[in-house]
């Protein structure tokens, strides 16, 4: 017995899903090996230490706890200032 011939729409559906499938399954496998590194932030290079960035960072540590700490509020002042009057600054 002959399976009949299906329509072309029905193939090039039958096509777009078969390669929708297969860009899922990639997508997938290429996200499960990939890292997510959530550690310190990176500081620039060793030689050009940053004491308010250290701080940030270690505000950002704090997460929810940091929101009372007045080392960070007073870090978080510091970073506005420079954020906004850059040139003054240096």
């Amino acid at each position: 017995m002959r399976w009949p011939r299906l329509s072309p729409p029905i193939d090039f559906r039958l096509v777009a899903v078969g390669l929708l499938v297969l860009i899922l399954i990639a997508a997938s496998l290429h996200l499960r090996h990939v890292t997510h590194d959530v550690g310190v932030p990176d500081l620039g290079p060793p030689g050009s230490y940053d004491p308010p960035a250290a701080g940030l960072a270690r505000c950002q540590a704090l997460g929810m706890k940091a929101d009372g700490d007045p080392a960070c509020e007073a870090i978080w002042a510091e970073n506005r200032k420079r954020f906004f009057a850059p040139d003054a600054a240096r």
